[in-house]
């Protein structure tokens, strides 16, 4: 197999592309590796990658190649870790945790985390393909073609996936709401 060669693109541009998306990066791939180190080491090798190969890249798709890189990546580093990449219960509530929540009524916020209990083990049991269209579009507020770009898939199957997610979520919820 014939070696890629390297296009290094200049630091300057690669800093300012580790500002304006290495957050959403890390998020995107915490979704799919569900380890914040892990996430934090998959966007460290993402930026490695464009600083060596981003001179090929033109400049309106660096997000989406970014995105890309993530993605594969994640996989790669979730199928190595699958032994251990069982989630814990506090994991999936950390998101939440910081993000305060300064309410007077302890019941109301003991009502609120056992709601955002009960909707992340919803999304939990949905297929893995509805789950990250699910955390992209509302976490990330990524539009639907840039979530059909990141995931490498067409647009239509992007938007089946939310309609199918929502459906089941409101499925699962009115369900539940039967049983009370």
């Amino acid at each position: 197999m014939a070696a890629v060669p390297d296009r290094p693109l200049d630091p300057a541009t690669v800093a300012e592309c580790h500002l304006a998306f290495s957050k959403m990066l890390e998020r995107y791939a915490w979704a799919i590796v569900r380890d914040w180190s892990l996430a934090a080491d998959v966007v460290q090798t993402t930026f490695a990658a464009l600083s060596r190969f981003g001179g090929d890249v033109a400049p309106e798709a660096r997000k989406s190649w970014l995105f890309s890189v993530v993605h594969r990546e994640a996989i790669r580093v979730r199928e190595r870790q699958k032994p251990y990449n069982q989630p814990s219960e506090n994991s999936a509530s950390a998101v939440y945790e910081s993000q305060a929540s300064y309410e007077v009524n302890p019941l109301s916020k003991m009502a609120e985390q056992e709601e955002i209990e009960q909707l992340t083990k919803r999304i939990g049991n949905l297929p893995k393909e509805q789950q990250q269209v699910l955390r992209l579009r509302f976490f990330e507020n990524m539009t639907f073609a840039e979530i059909a770009e990141a995931m490498q898939i067409p647009i239509g199957t992007a938007l089946s996936r939310m309609r199918l997610a929502l459906a089941r979520l409101r499925a699962s919820s009115s369900q539940s709401e039967n049983e009370k």
